[in-house]
């Protein structure tokens, strides 16, 4: 998506300054600049922000040969920064060329390529051809042996709670890692009270790894051996949450690709 976010309030802020956004682009943005060769599986839509999109993303270095050129546009969100440090969002994303992406975008030759392969529930919700789009791509990545990371950054503005657990459930058996996030998602998607609880579910359910995202808590990190709890570094101060999970999940990958081991600090 296009990005443009200005500071007070929505209604108040009389400019806006222009960015690239998204959760999995956020997410493989900072591994990309961790050190990782990535790749992005979407639709762009031939709008007056395609080439700013894809000059970007290509400045990062980021792999863009299952990138598709679509007509239509791209989505937008408007956001602000509030006084407790988060975000104000509104999305306009409904038909964007995003919520187009189809299992023709799925290249299998290309997903062998892969290590890891991410996704996350908000492509779940953006249209039901992307929702089966993320199915056949953890299902096919599963098939060949590829490590699945699923982020269930759940949107109260886009659908519901039972509707954002169900289509997780549908797919949960074919996900690795798990990256839920506390209090919201565990509570009010999972229906579980702990961070804990949804470590020991995701295990339940098959993931190898669940990572319980916990803002200035911190974070839980569990697999069948061990469960431990590290806290949250801010060695600048709280500066913006905007994309904190995201950038957490790129510093995630880079780790397990670089095998590094699951220790309490």
């Amino acid at each position: 998506m296009v990005e443009l976010f200005g500071s007070g309030t929505l209604s108040q802020s009389p400019t806006f300054h222009k960015a690239y956004a998204g959760d999995t682009m956020n997410m493989i943005s900072m591994a990309t600049k961790l050190g990782l060769k990535c790749g992005y599986i979407t639709n762009v839509g031939n709008d007056p922000f395609k080439d700013y999109l894809l000059d970007e993303w290509k400045a990062l270095n980021i792999d863009l040969e299952c990138t598709q050129i679509i007509e239509g546009f791209n989505g937008v969100h408007f956001t602000v920064l509030q006084e407790d440090n988060n975000r104000q969002f509104v999305y306009y994303r409904k038909d964007s060329a995003a919520s187009k992406l189809d299992v023709t975008s799925i290249n299998e030759d290309y997903l062998k390529t892969t290590k890891i392969s991410h996704t996350s529930s908000l492509t779940q919700c953006i249209s039901d051809s992307a929702r089966e789009t993320v199915s056949e791509f953890l299902i096919k990545s599963k098939s060949l042996g590829i490590t699945t990371s699923f982020d269930t950054n759940f949107r109260s503005n886009i659908w519901s709670a039972s509707d954002a657990k169900n289509a997780i459930l549908d797919v949960i058996k074919y996900i690795d890692i798990l990256s839920p996030s506390y209090p919201e998602e565990v509570n009010k998607v999972f229906e579980l009270d702990t961070p804990v609880d949804m470590i020991k579910f995701g295990l339940s359910q098959g993931c190898k790894l669940v990572v319980v995202k916990c803002g200035e808590q911190g974070a839980y990190i569990g697999n069948s051996n061990k469960i431990i709890y590290a806290q949250a570094i801010t060695p600048k101060g709280l500066l913006d949450t905007t994309g904190a999970g995201d950038g957490f999940n790129g510093g995630l990958a880079v780790a397990l690709i670089e095998e590094k081991e699951i220790t309490r600090h």
